[in-house]
């Protein structure tokens, strides 16, 4: 890090640093990459109360800011060179007084350099020093992604002791989520447990019938209520976990939005699945989780020492040096064992029924 230190979040900083009225909150490509960004979001906010916050990011992320404070204007950063070239004159004409880069990639240092903001701050990475006037560097090892994204308020001396993602929900989005497990025949007091098995990603996909067996097995000991939870085009996940199911689970619905599923698992009394978006947004709305992981590692993203945040993952030797897509087996995710999964998982529900019922 090349700025100098500066007081702890709660001491008095001096003029300079609470001159900045224009900030800027850049984080490109994926909803949860966003999500991990959102606790260092809020404590810029509670940092410049009077600052006007805006943030760049790709569609379907603006939706984590559709309610609350935390920024005052989401900009899409668009497709197409035209475009694109317009958003950051426009940025540029904006003058802002500070910019921060979560994302840290030569595509966003660039973006965050052309807008000639007074200050900016990203990581200290090679190729990339050029952009930023405050650089930082992460310390080795790996780090939850959200403690890492919050490590850029250093030099602004904020600190965010414990980070999780968040997000905020509107009445309608409530409203829904009640509407619809009325619908589907969940009774008050059911246990209800939200299941994802679903990923883009052949790496990160454990074997639908490992899900499928986990969710009977909740059914016959718990009475559990098994929710599935999918987005457009991933019908066929949930189709292959019903197929090898000896129970049914809850029937199909209309497909929702992010913030309406996110509204369904703060209803849930726990979710299961993939590493994916939906389990950022579980965690987000406090919905204890169990997580398969693959090829990535658990580490980077799972809160660590929280006991509401389960991860299971597997090492066949190869992940330090990963060939995919040539790899085949892909026995990092489909070797994850089962029972180690369910042990997991019942472990987990020995607290959420303490006194035998859901919390």
């Amino acid at each position: 890090m090349n700025s100098p230190g500066r007081p702890p979040a709660d001491e008095p900083q001096d003029a300079g640093e609470r001159m900045a009225q224009r900030i800027l909150l850049t984080q490109l490509r994926r909803i949860g990459d966003v999500l991990m960004t959102t606790a260092a979001t809020e404590a810029v906010r509670q940092a410049y109360p009077q600052a006007r916050i805006c943030y760049l990011t790709e569609r379907p992320s603006d939706i984590i800011f559709r309610y609350g404070s935390l920024v005052n204007e989401v900009i899409i950063y668009p497709r197409g060179l035209t475009a694109r070239l317009r958003t950051v004159a426009r940025l540029r004409s904006m003058k802002f007084d500070l910019a921060v880069d979560f994302f840290s990639n030569p595509r966003s240092a660039m973006i965050v350099r052309a807008t000639g903001a007074t200050r900016r701050i990203g990581f200290d990475f090679p190729g990339r020093r050029y952009a930023y006037t405050d650089r930082v560097a992460l310390p080795p090892g790996r780090t939850y992604a959200a403690r890492h994204k919050a490590m850029l308020l250093q030099p602004l001396g904020l600190t965010v002791p414990q980070p999780r993602p968040l997000v905020r929900l509107g009445e309608p989005e409530r409203e829904y989520a009640r509407r619809q497990l009325d619908e589907l025949g969940v009774r008050p007091g059911q246990l209800l447990v939200a299941f994802s098995p679903v990923s883009r990603q052949p790496y990160k996909v454990w074997p639908a019938k490992n899900f499928a067996r986990l969710a009977d097995i909740l059914i016959e000991r718990y009475d559990a209520v098994v929710l599935p939870l999918w987005g457009p085009g991933e019908e066929k996940f949930i189709d292959d976990m019903r197929l090898a199911m000896h129970h049914a689970a809850l029937p199909d619905y209309p497909i929702p939005d992010l913030l309406q599923m996110a509204a369904l698992m703060e209803k849930a009394h726990l979710f299961i699945g993939n590493d994916n978006g939906p389990r950022h947004f579980a965690m987000a709305v406090g919905t204890p989780t169990v997580a398969v992981f693959g090829r990535p590692r658990p580490e980077s993203w799972t809160p660590p020492d929280d006991p509401a945040h389960r991860a299971l993952a597997h090492d066949p030797g190869c992940k330090d040096n990963c060939t995919y897509p040539r790899c085949r087996h892909l026995a990092c995710i489909n070797e994850v064992p089962y029972q180690a999964v369910e042990a997991e998982t019942e472990n987990l529900l020995e607290e959420i029924l303490k006194d035998g019922r859901p919390h």
